[in-house]
């Protein structure tokens, strides 16, 4: 019996430590969030010698500027903890969405997990604009004006450093009347997330 117990005992630590090797932060080394209803266990790859490969490995993109880190004076621009802590106490309690904004075949192949999928050239189509608005929490006056006094607190990607897609959301969704203070900018975007060996998830 006493062997069982020590047995199960070590299990539980190596359990437990099992994704100490490479850390989020000193006192944290995963969290759960939901994607879709089910619980997903957010980590870091914790292989040493991982690299990253494939498109998001890349360096150089042509005609791709990299973006600045203060995109609008009223918009926060946040890194990865942040992020983490908006998914697992906004995103978590339904208080805050986590939007996706590259392209459609993007997001189905690989995702953040939490996030929603909201291609940025949704922009352009004022029908689909007005639609996302609505499911943000915004109202339409019949005086044409917007309230957004119930609107959902957001955080934005993209690809990474270079993509523009979140710089020209935001402006869009800024030129509309959506609150700049319930809006954050995650600039490293997916390719960030890679580099760093953050769990995703496939949609």
């Amino acid at each position: 019996m006493r062997i069982f117990i020590v047995v199960f005992i070590g299990i539980v630590v190596l359990n437990a430590g099992q994704f100490d090797k490479v850390r989020i932060t000193p006192k944290m080394s995963y969290l759960y969030v939901y994607h879709k209803g089910k619980a997903v266990k957010v980590h870091r790859i914790q292989d040493t010698e991982n690299k990253l490969t494939g498109e998001y490995a890349r360096q150089f993109r042509p005609e791709k500027d990299i973006q600045p880190i203060k995109i609008h004076k009223n918009i926060q621009t946040i890194a990865e903890v942040e992020l983490l802590h908006f998914m697992k106490t906004k995103v978590n309690n339904k208080q805050g969405l986590l939007v996706d904004l590259r392209d459609k075949e993007e997001y189905i192949k690989e995702s953040i997990p939490s996030a929603v999928n909201i291609p940025a050239n949704v922009r352009n189509d004022k029908v689909k604009v007005e639609k996302i608005l609505t499911i943000l929490g915004a109202k339409r006056a019949l005086d044409g004006s917007l309230n957004v006094d119930d609107t959902q607190v957001i955080a934005v990607y993209c690809n990474g450093l270079w993509c523009n897609k979140a710089s020209k959301f935001i402006s869009t969704f800024l030129d509309l009347g959506y609150p700049a203070e319930k809006i954050l900018y995650y600039r490293g975007g997916f390719q960030m997330w890679k580099i760093l060996g953050f769990t995703t998830v496939t949609n």
